[in-house]
């Protein structure tokens, strides 16, 4: 979305409009709701670009913000953080080198387990991964928010079927190699 800001003069020079609001969005986008649709949000925002534009009847002056809108947060601290996370505007604070290393540390704690109890899917096997694992587990969710520990064990996952994809490949790839030598063929 766009923020305008726009002062619009008559001919005589007056003002009629000056305000601040949301580039024109329908209500469907609200859920067929009035109310929402007519409400504009204050938001922060950095002016970008400035120029006046005149027409035969009056003349425009627009203002191009670059807004700077609430990220969604994908969860970086677990559900039981407090509220020290929460900025003064109402959205959240990005987490720190300290916490992400801990996050990273409690990760590399568990799978380190998860290796040597040959458990690869923890998703799959949650409980015997609880049950081998418990205080590495314990560790690796509150050191991490829930939706990274699942991106975490998913990513284990699939980088396993990566590294035994390729394994078999260079293994195909070797036989295939020494059956071309056993018919004749040499490398140039």
């Amino acid at each position: 979305m766009l923020v305008v800001d726009g002062t619009v003069e008559d001919e005589a020079g007056d003002e009629e409009v000056d305000r601040v609001g949301l580039a024109p969005h329908d209500r469907k986008s609200c859920g067929g709701n009035l109310g929402c649709s007519d409400k504009l949000q204050t938001l922060k925002a950095l002016r970008l670009h400035s120029y006046t534009r005149s027409t035969a009847y009056h003349r425009v002056h627009t203002q191009i913000y670059i807004l700077y809108l609430p990220i969604v947060n994908m969860g970086w601290f677990s559900s039981s953080s407090s509220d020290s996370s929460q900025a003064s505007d109402g959205g959240r604070i990005a987490p720190d080198r300290t916490s992400r290393q801990k996050c990273w540390e409690g990760r590399d704690l568990f799978f380190t387990c998860l290796d040597n109890n040959d458990i690869v899917d923890a998703l799959k096997n949650d409980k015997e991964a609880r049950k081998k694992c418990a205080k590495e587990i314990a560790e690796f969710e509150s050191a991490c928010s829930s939706t990274w520990v699942k991106y975490f064990k998913e990513k284990r996952v699939m980088e396993y079927n990566r590294d035994k994809t390729i394994e078999r490949i260079k293994k195909e790839d070797a036989a295939a190699v020494e059956n071309l030598k056993s018919q004749g063929w040499t490398p140039r």
